[in-house]
Formats: C-alpha cells, structure tokens, sequence
C-alpha cells in the first residue's frame, strides 16, 4: 500500500465513528474511494441532502478534517420467497430491517470497511432494537459487470455473515446489484450468553 500521509500508522479497527453534522461537511476534499461514484455523492451533497431529508442518518470516520469513509443507514423491509422465521412460528415473508445505503472508505484505509460495518450492527443491537422492532440490516450489494473484472462487492458481505435474499439470482443481476441480508437474533443471543458469562465469573 502506498503512503497516505495523514493516515500513516492509524489503527481503522478502532477508530471512533461520530454522526455527520453541519460544521463536519466541508470535510472530504482529498477523499478517495475506488468506487468514484461515492466521492462525487459526497462532494456534491447527496449525503447531506438525503440526511437533511430525512430519508437516512449519515455516520463518518475522519483524521482531524480528513474524511477517512462514511456508513448511511436508513429505514428497510426485507421480502424473501421463503418464510425464513417458520421454526420460530412466524409466517411472514417481510421483515423489518435496517439498511446499509452507502458504504463507502478512502482506499488508504486498511480495516476502516468493517470498523463502520461492526459499529452499524452493534449499533442497530444497541440503540435501534431496544426501541423498534427490527431483526435484519440488509445491504444491496454492489454488482457492477461493466468492469473487468466485474465489481463484487458481495464477498465482503459475506464476511461478515450476510445472506443472500435470492440465492438462485442469476450474474449479471437485473439490477446493478444484489439484496443480502444479516439475521441479528444469533448475535443478540451470543451476546446475552456472553453478558450471562460474565456475571457468573
């Protein structure tokens, strides 16, 4: 990796991520993604204006004024062909969920990805669930096949133990993207075991 200067030596796996608010938008002038498309949403103002509308909440990772990346997450419903909670005795085929709508991290940025993903699912865990009905985060997944090699971002997600909603879709998707979705019971419950431990010691 090349040297980024002021993110020289910065541990990304542990950085505080803060909410986007008025005196931080000037930040980004040398922000740089591989996906250009998620510089020029934050350069000319997308994120803020969805976020002053209402339609999602923009959180960000920065050095002193440089952006270092930034996580959207906004309202969502999951739909599925099969009725993923019958064990539990549910039947719906629509869930409510928490999306992922922007991802994005300056390519100098090593582990910075997954810091923001960790802190948006502790943070739908800890501050969303306790107040709203919500069992899944749900990320459309960037598909882009106008690229060689195509653009996938979907092995990431994967990582972190998302699913696929469609798993039969076809490549290319109809979409420039596909619908992938993370169950947060497993981790609430492996937290509770782990809270549980904790007070017997």
């Amino acid at each position: 990796m090349a040297s980024s200067g002021k993110f020289d030596g910065v541990d990304f796996s542990q950085i505080d991520i803060e909410l986007l608010t008025p005196e931080l938008r000037e930040l980004g002038q040398g922000f740089r993604c591989v996906r250009g498309e998620f510089v020029t949403y934050w350069k000319q103002g997308r994120i803020q204006r969805e976020a002053d509308a209402y339609l999602c909440q923009c959180w960000i990772a920065r050095i002193e004024d440089a952006l270092a990346g930034y996580i959207t997450l906004l309202a969502d419903k999951l739909e599925v062909e099969d009725a993923l909670l019958i064990q539990e005795g549910v039947k719906y085929r629509t869930f409510p969920s928490v999306k992922i709508g922007l991802l994005a991290v300056d390519r100098r940025t090593k582990g910075l990805g997954i810091r923001l993903m960790e802190w948006a699912i502790d943070y739908v865990i800890t501050e969303v669930l306790p107040i709203i009905g919500v069992r899944f985060i749900t990320v459309d997944a960037l598909y882009d096949f106008d690229v060689d090699p195509a653009y996938d971002a979907s092995g990431f997600y994967e990582k972190l133990g998302f699913e696929f909603a469609d798993p039969t879709e076809s490549l290319p998707p109809a979409n420039p993207y596909r619908t992938m979705y993370l169950d947060l019971k497993p981790l609430i419950e492996s937290l509770a075991r782990e809270e549980l431990d904790e007070d017997q010691l």
